[in-house]
């Protein structure tokens, strides 16, 4: 060994120690706020008997959607996972809070969704299965803050899988509503009697600023039949095609659309079809079926589409 090796694994270790520290103080800051009780905001989960409490809640920046853990609730967390682990016939549903107000420089369609994110990852990350954790976001006018920080921007709420169907009634089909599959606007759609047909794209359209679709018996008996199809033909694959209208910022709109796309397989997982037969994508708004000047319009561009990959 040369006199320089000591010196600069010596270095290298000083270094790594330094970053090391920096990024566990950034990630689960523990912030010169604690140990003032006006700015601890307990945070508490609970599920019937299941219950975990820590002094200090998850923290947010106004603005910013990467959250600060403190080690108590870092210590939850893990706790709320591995009670997930072990009730695979309950779904957890994570709500995230914005405010109309804030600036959003995620990839997701607003903050709210991807603080909910950011802590679904944590849970993942921990054991949590990914298809028992669902996102929503929730709009406030002015995000309420506690000395300078958020900290009341994530809900968790526990529901058992059949009461989450009956939750989210789907209104007629003459409405063209949320999530509604559309038999006469536009073709190839398959036909809603339940028959998968294999050359032809089945599409489901949205309502503004819904990303998750609602499975109705319609659906239901598609992805049924699309999930034997499939089980029928190992060697072929599902491509999630997602698009938007032109609302809003248009370097956005890719994402939304991919956005939407992942949320769609995230519901094919539950028919066992197998994450890796299952390709996600998104056209954005460059692909309209209708004009975006009329809102009928824009619900038609609004959609993600099903097709099948054959190789």
């Amino acid at each position: 060994m040369s006199k320089l090796t000591f010196p600069l694994i010596l270095s290298l270790l000083v270094i790594w120690l330094v970053v090391a520290t920096w990024w566990f103080n950034s990630k689960y800051d523990q912030l010169d706020t604690y140990g003032n009780p006006k700015c601890e905001i307990p945070f508490t989960v609970s599920d019937g008997n299941f219950q975990t409490k820590s002094d200090n809640s998850i923290i947010f920046e106004l603005s910013d959607w990467e959250p600060t853990i403190p080690m108590q609730a870092l210590s939850s967390l893990k706790s709320v996972a591995l009670y997930l682990a072990n009730n695979s016939e309950k779904k957890l549903i994570l709500t995230g809070s914005f405010g109309t107000n804030e600036l959003n420089d995620s990839d997701f369609p607003n903050n709210g969704i991807a603080r909910a994110e950011a802590i679904k990852k944590e849970l993942v990350s921990y054991g949590a299965p990914d298809n028992l954790i669902e996102v929503q976001a929730d709009s406030l006018a002015k995000m309420i803050l506690t000395c300078g920080k958020i900290m009341t921007a994530i809900d968790f709420n526990f529901e058992k899988q059949n009461e989450i169907a009956q939750a989210n009634p789907i209104e007629e089909k003459e409405t063209r509503s949320d999530n509604n599959i559309s038999t006469d606007v536009v073709e190839p759609i398959i036909k809603t009697e339940g028959t998968f047909q294999e050359d032809k794209t089945y599409i489901i359209f949205y309502q503004e600023n819904t990303f998750k679709p609602e499975v109705n018996e319609e659906i239901d008996s598609y992805l049924k039949s699309l999930a034997k199809y499939l089980k029928e033909h190992p060697k072929y694959r599902l491509l999630l095609m997602g698009h938007t209208d032109n609302v809003g910022d248009k370097s956005k709109h890719f994402n939304f659309g991919k956005y939407r796309a992942r949320k769609l397989r995230d519901v094919l997982l539950d028919y066992k079809i197998e994450k890796r037969r299952i390709k996600t994508d998104s056209k954005g708004s460059s692909k309209p079926l209708e004009s975006n000047s009329t809102s009928e319009g824009r619900n038609q561009n609004r959609r993600v589409e099903i097709s099948i990959i054959k190789r």
